[in-house]
């Protein structure tokens, strides 16, 4: 019988998987973001500029990174269930030290420690989809997990505004720690990996049956591949831009820009993770149902993002208050639609046993873009200045510039080589 006809893929257990693991998601894009909503909050607590605080936040993306082909292969061996548990822990520790430290650099600490406990939830949460659920369902699935992720992001903006605002950001930061405690436990006590499913009924055949003696060569066939470095490219640059702007300058740049207070710049930048919420599933959906060419997909997707770049560097002013609100939507649902089809590329290029650690090694790309780019663009608003103790909307313009030229080679190369990234190529 063909793996994808047993019965775990009607079993109710993989929807618990599905909602303990995505609620756990749901912390890292918070955590992704959080920083834009209190930046000002932290220069003044830590009497600290620009380029430090890029550092301090790009700490959570380069232990994210770094750890990503470990967690993959950890994902492949001890199964999702354990490092999603014992990583969350870590994080809701670097919770805690965050909201405890009394300089930048613990707080940078603490920051990468947060990165380091969330960096273990989103590859073995694609492990655990791809075995819990069909391959036609997969870009359906992603979408939804990178939605889910997206409400988390929305939590970092108005309403973290407001817990700042209330309670201060140490101790909303020590709340959402106790909320991370309680999620690592549940998710090791609660659900059970697809290996251990299978190990009640050892009769039912697994994907990795028939390839396990060559998943050395097929890694190493994957990692060869000309389509994984395309790929790695794409997502060091695009998702790169999109967190730099998202995690960290787009609520000082509303507030500099339209002359706004940080709650009315918050409540705008919730609406990059609604675009989000709706474009991840509907482009998965679509690609899933309708369009079966994801290359053109990806193509059309990132012609977009570069125009919505190009709006945000040069005519954010000009826009206004109701002419933004469209942008910061369709930069949402755009990106929310290229994880969606970059990720079901991967997964149709990827054998089953490896698809952990092939994921693994692809998915620095993302962070260590967000990494760079924030030092970078944190870099050149110090070189431009503080007027008045804030950046001036010129010296945003020559940050973004650095995002919109790194989109536009995306485009270019996606262009160019879209031949390599058929699955049948």
């Amino acid at each position: 019988m063909p793996y994808e006809k047993t019965p775990e893929f009607r079993d109710s257990h993989r929807w618990l998987v599905f909602g303990l693991l995505s609620s756990v998601y749901f912390l890292v894009y918070f955590h992704r973001v959080s920083i834009s909503v209190i930046a000002h909050d932290l220069l003044t607590a830590f009497q600290t500029h620009a380029t430090a605080l890029g550092f301090m936040s790009s700490m959570y993306f380069y232990l994210y990174a770094l750890e990503q082909p470990l967690v993959g292969y950890l994902s492949d061996r001890l199964g999702p269930r354990r490092v999603v548990g014992f990583w969350s822990l870590a994080a809701a520790l670097g919770c805690v030290l965050f909201g405890l430290a009394t300089s930048i650099g613990w707080a940078a600490v603490g920051r990468g420690l947060i990165g380091l406990g969330v960096g273990g939830v989103y590859v073995p949460t694609m492990k655990a989809l791809s075995e819990w659920f069909r391959k036609k369902e997969f870009a359906t699935m992603t979408g939804l997990l990178l939605a889910s992720g997206n409400l988390g992001a929305i939590m970092a903006t108005t309403p973290l505004a407001w817990m700042a605002n209330t309670w201060g950001w140490r101790s909303s930061f020590l709340i959402i720690g106790g909320v991370t405690f309680g999620l690592a436990f549940a998710t090791l006590l609660l659900i059970r990996d697809h290996a251990e499913t299978l190990e009640l009924n050892p009769k039912k055949p697994t994907s990795g049956d028939k390839q396990t003696g060559t998943s050395k060569g097929s890694a190493l066939q994957v990692l060869t591949a000309l389509r994984f470095w395309i790929l790695a490219a794409i997502f060091f640059g695009s998702f790169g831009s999109y967190f730099t702007f998202q995690g960290l300058w787009a609520t000082p740049f509303l507030m500099t820009t339209l002359n706004l207070d940080r709650l009315y710049a918050a409540g705008l930048t919730m609406l990059i993770p609604i675009g989000f919420i709706v474009g991840a599933p509907l482009t998965g959906w679509l690609s899933d149902k309708v369009f079966r060419n994801k290359t053109h997909i990806l193509i059309c997707i990132l012609a977009l993002m570069l125009g919505i770049w190009v709006g945000l560097t040069f005519g954010a002013h000009a826009l206004g208050k109701g002419g933004i609100i469209p942008v910061l939507l369709f930069m949402g649902g755009a990106t929310g639609g290229l994880g969606t089809t970059l990720w079901a590329l991967v997964r149709e290029t990827t054998p089953d046993p490896i698809l952990g650690l092939a994921t693994g090694l692809l998915n620095p790309s993302p962070l260590l873009g967000a990494a760079t780019l924030q030092m970078w663009t944190g870099a050149i608003l110090d070189h431009v200045g503080r007027v008045d103790g804030i950046y001036p909307p010129a010296a945003y313009r020559s940050a973004f510039m650095v995002c919109l030229v790194v989109v536009f080679c995306c485009l270019a190369l996606c262009t160019t080589l879209r031949r390599y990234l058929t699955p049948n190529h």
